[in-house]
């Protein structure tokens, strides 16, 4: 004996026209929701070969059902995709909007002077240390010429070096303090 083929089985089982209690049933909704699928155009009925009253084509509506679930799904999936896309736009014109602000403080306090070009604050910096390295190491001969005829030579040449050696202390450790800041370079 031959099987018969599954798809046969099916078909013989489900009767070809079904009123919408049935569809109802086999779609697993109401009814009042069969109807109304049915008024929006989703489902449709037809008069039946032989006539009597409107019925649906039983495989065509759970068929036209399914298409309508799918366009749904998709519509939601497309709806929602959108959705986020438009977010990510806002978020990036709010970012946007907000560096532009930035910029624009940015641009006043230099327009105010209360930035300064660092390379030029730097030539600066590095001019007004030689100028008063000199200052600081003409300090100790200018004591010694002050004090020249009021004290013998060798107390002079004594405060003297150890003036000079304080002095070059004290420089030193402005030196190594300003080569401790994090990206400022020291020497002078």
């Amino acid at each position: 004996m031959a099987a018969k083929k599954p798809h046969m089985d099916v078909l013989t089982a489900v009767p070809e026209w079904a009123n919408s209690t049935a569809i109802a049933q086999l779609l697993g909704k109401g009814t009042r929701r069969v109807q109304q699928l049915t008024q929006d155009g989703v489902l449709v009925t037809e008069v039946p070969p032989g006539g009597g009253a409107r019925k649906y084509k039983t495989c065509e509506t759970v068929q036209r059902y399914l298409a309508h679930i799918e366009e749904r799904a998709q519509q939601t999936s497309d709806s929602t995709r959108q959705q986020e896309l438009e977010l990510k736009k806002l978020e990036a014109e709010v970012a946007l909007k907000e560096s532009q602000g930035a910029l624009h403080k940015l641009k006043t306090a230099i327009a105010e002077g209360k930035y300064l070009d660092t390379h030029q604050a730097s030539e600066e910096l590095t001019e007004f240390m030689e100028v008063f390295r000199r200052f600081v190491f003409a300090i100790s001969a200018r004591m010694a010429g002050s004090l020249h005829g009021v004290a013998d030579t060798a107390t002079v040449r004594s405060l003297e070096t150890s003036l000079q050696k304080d002095l070059d202390a004290m420089l030193q450790s402005f030196v190594d303090a300003a080569s401790s800041i994090p990206g400022e370079g020291g020497g002078l």
